[in-house]
């Protein structure tokens, strides 16, 4: 069975079109302080129509329950991305607030285990990353991939899915879906001179089903 798949980090109407083209499950937008922050009126331009069937997934870095909130009111958000240091706490208010399911990104280190248990019953789902150069992510850059089976087992614990992202490509995908992980989240992997790539979406999707067909 071919993992899910999320393309993040949509920051145009080219970016969106490819996405929505793709066969990803869920497409990502940075609300954050990043090269690619989008706004409200962004998403009103962009999301217009049909979406495919894919979920709209919205990221905040450390951002209150208000604060989201009135950033996605009146587009079509799915599902909120905490990216940044959240306490358990802040989470819940945002689910509580917002009323929609929340994935929690944890950033791989020693404890990240200790953190990821420790919002049991609370995240919807996780995406482990990769914090690096001081950023919360889309550096491209990965952590030790021998760790994935951990993490995908806490989910599993947990009853929800784990995403793997930081410095995932076409030319790398075939060596972290042999961890087993239950969906990938890229960004800059799948884009040229700034933007995402159809081609490289493409090649992206074609070894994951390869690799899907292996592993079933």
């Amino acid at each position: 069975m071919r993992p899910l798949l999320k393309i993040c980090g949509n920051h145009s109407k080219h970016d969106v079109h490819v996405a929505l083209a793709s066969g990803a499950d869920y497409i990502g937008f940075v609300f954050a302080e990043s090269k690619r922050k989008v706004t409200n009126n962004d998403l009103r331009n962009w999301l217009q129509g049909e979406r495919n069937g894919k979920k709209v997934v919205a990221l905040f870095v450390n951002a209150d329950a208000d604060m989201i909130s009135s950033s996605i009111k009146g587009v079509p958000v799915d599902i909120i991305q905490c990216h940044g240091a959240e306490s358990v706490e802040l989470v819940q208010d945002v689910k509580r607030k917002i009323a929609l399911p929340v994935w929690k990104v944890i950033h791989h280190h020693e404890q990240a285990l200790e953190t990821m248990r420790s919002f049991t019953g609370v995240a919807d789902g996780y995406i482990i990353d990769c914090k690096a150069d001081g950023k919360w992510g889309g550096t491209g850059k990965s952590f030790d991939w021998s760790h994935v089976p951990a993490y995908v087992e806490e989910g599993r614990h947990q009853q929800v899915p784990v995403f793997i992202a930081g410095g995932v490509s076409p030319d790398n995908v075939e060596q972290l879906l042999a961890y087993q992980p239950d969906g990938i989240d890229l960004s800059s992997g799948i884009e040229q001179d700034g933007f995402k790539s159809a081609s490289l979406v493409n090649e992206l999707e074609e070894r994951m089903n390869n690799c899907g067909s292996k592993l079933s």
